[in-house]
């Protein structure tokens, strides 16, 4: 994760709820982006585990397996020219109150190797 160009707000707010260590053998991230909108709209498109596709352009189809509660899976189809073609990923977390979700991939057709 790159700090640069962040205030020390946004980095304690990373570093408050940002928790996983990765192994030597593992990478991790997390994506801050400035919006200009009122949270409660941003929060109600990031919040759709079950539709990546309205707020994140590389995607083509999403089908979720599950009740969309902590642990449902998705499937996920990549549009070409990236680096995948799917990708499965678990919701670990889904917080309302300080807008954040939190998933993991757990297979797919990429370069990631789980």
């Amino acid at each position: 994760m790159n700090a640069e160009g962040l205030s020390s707000v946004e980095r304690e707010y990373i570093r408050k709820h940002h928790r996983h260590q990765p192994a030597s053998n593992q990478c991790s991230s997390a994506l801050v982006k400035h919006i200009k909108a009122p949270v409660h709209l941003v929060w109600s498109l990031v919040r759709r585990f079950d539709q990546p596709q309205k707020y994140k352009p590389f995607v083509s189809r999403c089908v979720v397996q599950g009740n969309l509660e902590i642990g449902s899976l998705r499937e996920v189809d990549v549009k070409s020219g990236l680096p995948a073609t799917t990708s499965t990923e678990r919701l670990e977390l889904l917080d309302d109150e300080e807008h954040i979700l939190s998933m993991r991939i757990v297979g797919g057709d990429h370069r990631l190797r789980v």
